[in-house]
C-alpha cells in the first residue's frame, strides 16, 4: 500500500508540474516589452563553453548583447547591436581585452550593407548566426504549436542539408517588430518570429560508410587510410580499391569513431535562461559604461573583431 501511494503521489505530483509547464503566457496586447537571455551550449564540452545573449526589447528599439561564458568569461568580450527604429540609428560595438569600438550608421545603411555583405561569422558577434548554416532556410517539417516554452505556444520546424540539421522552436504569438528581428537575425527565414529554441547538429553517424567513401570525400580517405592498407592492397596499384576499403573492419571502425566524434562536437543547442516582460527604460539601450573609440567605416569594424568560433545562437 506504501509504495502505491508513493507512486501515485509522484505521478499526481509530475502531472502538475506538467500542467504548470504547459501553462500559455498572458502578455498585455501589443508590441513586447522585455527582456530575454539566451543560453547556447557547445560542442561536446557544452557545460564548459557557454554564450550568453541578451536582449532588450520594446516597440521600436532593440539591443543584442552577446558574451562569452563557462571558462571563457574571465576575457570578458562581448559584442552588441543597438537599434533606434525613432532615432533612425543602428550602433555596433565590440569590447575585447584591451580594446573597444564602435560603428554608427542609419539604418538604411545598415540594412544595406547586411544585404550585400553577410556579417562573417566570430564569437562573440554583433549580429546573431542563428540562420547561418544553410545556403537556404525551407523547412522539411513544420508542426505548429508544438511545445509551449517560457509560456509561448511555438512552431517547430525542421531544416536540413546535406549531413546537417537545425531545429528552431518560434513563438509567433511574441510581438517583435519584424523590422527589428531582420536586423538582428540575417536571413530570418519568412515567417518565423523570435526564435526561443534552437539545435544545431550533424547526422554523420546515420550516413553509411561505404556512402561516405564513395562521395566527393573518397579520395581524402583514400589518402588517409593509404598507409595502412599496404598490407591488403598492392602497392602496385595506383589506386586504393574503394569499394574494398569501404568494407574493411578497421577502417570503418575508424570511420565509426570520426564520425561519432564530429557529431558530439559540432552540437549547438540554445534555450531561454531568462525571460522578462517589463519596461525598458532608455538607459538600458545604451552602450554599456567606458570609452568606445568610433571607427568611421564598418569594413574597418567588421575587420577589427577579431575571427574565432564557429557557431553562434
Amino acid at each position: 500500500p506504501f509504495v502505491l501511494l508513493t507512486i501515485s503521489v509522484l505521478l499526481f505530483s509530475c502531472d502538475l508540474l506538467n500542467k504548470k509547464n504547459d501553462e500559455v503566457r498572458e502578455l498585455p496586447d501589443g508590441p513586447f516589452e522585455g527582456e530575454i537571455v539566451v543560453s547556447e551550449s557547445r560542442g561536446l564540452y557544452g557545460s564548459l563553453f557557454k554564450v550568453h545573449t541578451s536582449y532588450l526589447i520594446s516597440e521600436n528599439t532593440i539591443r543584442r548583447e552577446e558574451r562569452l561564458g563557462g571558462l571563457n568569461d574571465v576575457f570578458n568580450n562581448y559584442a552588441g547591436i543597438i537599434i533606434d527604429l525613432e532615432k533612425d540609428s543602428v550602433t555596433l560595438y565590440y569590447a575585447g581585452i584591451a580594446e573597444k569600438f564602435r560603428h554608427t550608421l542609419t539604418v538604411e545603411a545598415y540594412q544595406a550593407y547586411v544585404n550585400e555583405k553577410p556579417f562573417p561569422r566570430s564569437t562573440p558577434s554583433p549580429v546573431g548566426n542563428t540562420f547561418s548554416y544553410f545556403s537556404a532556410y525551407t523547412p522539411v517539417r513544420t508542426v505548429k504549436d508544438s511545445v509551449v516554452i517560457e509560456g509561448f505556444s511555438t512552431d517547430y520546424n525542421l531544416y536540413k542539408e546535406d549531413i546537417l540539421q537545425q531545429e528552431v522552436y518560434d513563438a509567433k504569438k511574441l510581438q517583435i517588430k519584424r523590422e527589428l528581428l531582420e536586423m538582428i537575425f540575417p536571413n530570418l527565414p519568412a515567417k518565423t518570429n523570435f526564435v526561443l529554441k534552437s539545435e544545431f547538429k550533424t547526422v554523420l553517424s546515420s550516413v553509411k560508410n561505404d556512402s561516405i567513401v564513395n562521395s566527393d570525400q573518397a579520395r581524402l580517405i583514400d589518402e588517409l587510410s593509404r598507409g595502412i592498407m599496404f598490407h591488403i592492397d598492392s602497392v602496385e596499384r595506383e589506386e586504393t580499391d574503394l569499394e574494398k576499403l569501404s568494407k574493411n573492419k578497421w577502417v570503418n571502425m575508424g570511420l565509426n569513431l570520426l564520425k561519432k566524434g564530429i557529431d558530439l562536437n559540432l552540437h549547438i543547442s540554445s534555450e531561454i535562461s531568462k525571460f522578462s516582460d517589463r519596461s525598458i527604460g532608455q538607459v538600458e539601450f545604451s552602450l554599456p559604461s567606458g570609452e568606445f573609440e568610433e571607427i568611421d567605416d564598418i569594413d574597418e569594424f567588421i575587420n577589427s573583431i577579431p575571427s574565432g568560433g564557429e557557431f553562434d545562437d
